[in-house]
């Protein structure tokens, strides 16, 4: 991992640092665009939207959870969890019934 990553992960999750937020969300923003628009083919434009409108919410929360001792590759946590959350946002609104 990047060491400019690591450096935002620990002054975010160790201080808080909004600017070290700010990073990893430009960061991580090409790892969850493709991830929407996934959803948006199945589901269409205004699910989409939704999640653009959604994916930022979470972001505080999520990076909270994240461990940099665990080894767990930045990408595969990102997708694999807003894979998650995008589920749980278009179920509560009617998209999916799953």
């Amino acid at each position: 991992m990047d060491a400019q990553i690591k450096d935002w992960l620990t002054r975010f999750q160790r201080d808080k640092d909004i600017e070290a937020l700010e990073g990893l969300k430009n960061h991580c923003r090409s790892m969850i665009t493709p991830l929407i628009a996934e959803f948006e083919q199945k589901h269409g434009k205004e699910a989409g939207d939704l999640l653009r409108d959604k994916w930022d919410q979470r972001f505080y929360f999520i990076f909270t959870k994240y461990q940099l001792d665990v080894g767990l590759p930045l990408e595969s946590f990102v997708q694999n969890t807003y894979r998650f959350y995008f589920m749980q946002v278009l179920k509560k609104a009617g998209y999916s019934k799953q």
